[in-house]
This record gives structure tokens, sequence and C-alpha cells, in this order.
């Protein structure tokens, strides 16, 4: 049973963007199903007889109230399929704090042993796929009629976005590590391999996520031979942007600087938001109506993937949850970093890398993403 559960849910986080259901500018993943089926199963197996929550469940259930809180008295004038969509989307991020928690009260037996393999499962899985998107279906820019950025031979994998999949095998990576210091079989080329699908990402926000985390768990492992690896693997990253440049984007025109400044109007964009309302926000999941009513973006913006939330996850929560929202989210984040420290660094490198990559996307809030977080959190300490 515990293999097929780990299997069950390396293809729901591997399955990204394929295989969804559409819904309000939006869509429920196969991993969103996935995850809402496994929390009813583990709530009827122990009979609703959670344990005591730790400090970072605890501090998650106070962002949601506040979550909850700025959506009931939003000073925007939302109709009520808006104020459905808003709900919703706080039951999905309360679903996957409710994993977690299930997983920490023994819901699922010895599964919590098997989820570093289920994870990494997840991460090659997801790698290789990416390879074959880069391979043979380099060129998405059909996918802008559907809202998606029109990528162009970079990795996007199941995610359809680089900067989400750059940062997802970031954490793949840093699972790979921590078995390449135990010396385990078939790392090196699983590492070979996901190091060779975040390269092709060409995502600058996850190179520098991979130096973060790489050089945080280099320096808790006390590791010369591990900073200096790092070093040389993200300067090679760096070289091979500038020939992807230089071969690829230049010669057709597309212009990588434009994201830079497109990523620095997304920041003003929240930070004007934020202040129409700055102690309890806008209400959560409601960015793309704040867009709308507040006239911060045209029709064809509003239609895109992009207009949901800002290119911040700190900006993100501000805009939509306030100061309160804010402060109590930092709360979450410090316990997840305090319960990680000196016991779980895997959890610790991955999360001092999606400090840096939530500036640049809203990384922190993806699911994949925050399912890894939330279930790394809750791997039992060896």
């Amino acid at each position: 049973m515990t293999n097929l559960l780990g299997l069950i849910l390396a293809f729901a986080i591997s399955a990204g963007q394929l295989i969804r259901i559409p819904f309000a500018n939006g869509g429920i993943t196969i991993l969103d199903i996935t995850i809402t089926f496994f929390c009813l199963w583990g709530l009827l197996k122990i009979k609703l007889q959670l344990r005591k929550p730790p400090a970072r469940i605890t501090a998650a259930l106070i962002f949601i109230s506040l979550a909850i809180a700025s959506l009931v008295l939003t000073p925007l004038h939302l109709k009520l399929n808006e104020y459905i969509t808003g709900f919703l989307y706080i039951i999905r991020f309360a679903l996957y704090i409710l994993i977690a928690w299930l997983i920490f009260s023994d819901a699922f037996g010895d599964f919590r042993k098997s989820l570093q393999k289920t994870l990494l499962l997840a991460g090659i899985s997801f790698a290789v796929l990416g390879f074959l998107q880069f391979i043979f279906l380099p060129d998405l820019r059909f996918l802008s009629t559907s809202g998606w950025d029109p990528h162009y031979y970079r990795t996007v994998s199941t995610f359809l976005d680089p900067n989400f999949a750059g940062a997802f095998l970031v954490l793949t990576l840093i699972l790979i590590f921590q078995n390449l210091a135990m010396a385990k079989k078939w790392n090196t080329l699983f590492f070979i391999i996901t190091y060779a699908a975040l390269l092709t990402t060409f995502s600058r926000s996850s190179y520098f996520m991979f130096l973060v985390s790489g050089l945080t768990f280099s320096l808790s492992k006390k590791s010369k031979k591990y900073v200096i690896i790092t070093l040389l693997l993200f300067t090679f990253l760096l070289l091979s942007f500038q020939i992807y440049n230089r071969l690829v984007a230049t010669p057709r025109n597309i212009n990588r600087e434009q994201s830079a400044s497109l990523r620095l109007n997304t920041w003003q964009q929240g930070f004007q938001i934020f202040q129409k309302n700055p102690i309890l926000g806008i209400g959560f999941n409601t960015y793309r109506y704040a867009i709308r009513e507040y006239s911060l973006g045209d029709e064809q913006f509003l239609k895109s993937h992009g207009a949901s939330s800002n290119d911040s996850s700190l900006l993100f929560v501000a805009s939509t949850t306030g100061i309160l929202g804010l402060i109590s989210y930092l709360y979450f984040l410090w316990t997840l970093i305090k319960s990680s420290t000196g016991k779980n660094l895997i959890l610790i490198s991955g999360l001092t890398g999606l400090l840096i990559h939530s500036f640049f996307a809203n990384s922190f809030f993806y699911p994949p993403i925050l399912a890894w977080i939330m279930i790394i959190s809750t791997i039992p300490k060896k």
C-alpha cells in the first residue's frame, strides 16, 4: 500500500498542468484532486483524531484564518462566483497544509518513511518529461492563445512555465545532493539529468535559487568540496544562459530583458494594490479582480494566467491579505525554518533558495512546490 500511495502522489506531482479541469481562469489539477482524496481518506482512517499541531501547522492555520477574513471584508465589488472562487483557493491551500498535519499524525502508517523517495521519483520523472518536451516540442508559442507565456527552446516540462519548473528541479537536486553525500547508487545519473533539465529552463531566478540552496546545503555540511561544486555548476549555468541568448533568443528577436521590465511592472502593480487596503488587503486570491477594478491592466492581461497573482510571493500576500496576513505568513515561514534548523537540511536548503526565487515568481503558492515543502517538513529526522 505504501508503494502504491507513493506512485500515485509522484504521478500527481509530475503530471503538473497536463491533467487539469479548467475553472475560473485557472484549473483544478490532478494533484489537487489527489491531495483532497488523501486528506479525506486520512481523516477517516484516524477518525478525525489529529495530533496536536506542531508550530508550523498552527502558524499556517493563523494565516488561513486571516485569508478568510480578508476575503469576507474585501473592499472589492465582487460577484458571488468571484467570492466562491477566492474561497475555493483558500480551501486548496488549507488542504495542502492538512496533508502535512495528517502525515504528522501517522494517518498513512509507514508512508511517512518513504516520502523522500516519492518526491525524488516525482522530480526525476518531471526532469525526464522536461527533456522530452525540450527535444520534441521546443516551440510552445501556440499556448499563448490559452493564456500561457509563449516559450521557445526552454524546458517547461509539465508545469508549462520555466521558472516554476526550474524551482522544482532545484528542489529535486537538493534531494539528490543529500543522496550523493550518502553515496547511493544511480544518483550521479539522476543528478546529471536533473541539472541538464534545470540548465535548459534558462531561468535566471532558478539559477540563483540553485546557488543559494546549494551553498546553504554545502555550508551546513561544512563541505568545501560541495561549495566548489556548487560555484562551478552555477558558473556553467550563467555561461549557458549567455550562449542561449546569443544563439537562440537574439536571432529570433526574443527579448529576455523585456521579462525583467514586466516583472518590475508587476511589483509596482502589487504595491499599488497593497496601498489601497494595507491592513487586511483586498481579499485572498482576488488579485485578478483588483487589477480589473483599479484599472491596472488591459483586457488581454486579465485573460492571462499571470493576472491571478503577483510575481513576488510576499507582495502577493501583502496585497491580498494586508500587513496582518504578511506578518502571519512570515511567521509561518519562520516556523518552517526554525523546525528544520540542524534537523532537516533538505527543507532549510529548499526554503532559503525559494525565498530568493519567490521575489521573481509566486513560487511559495505554486501547488507542487507547496506540496513539496509541506511533505518534506514531515519527514522523520534521522
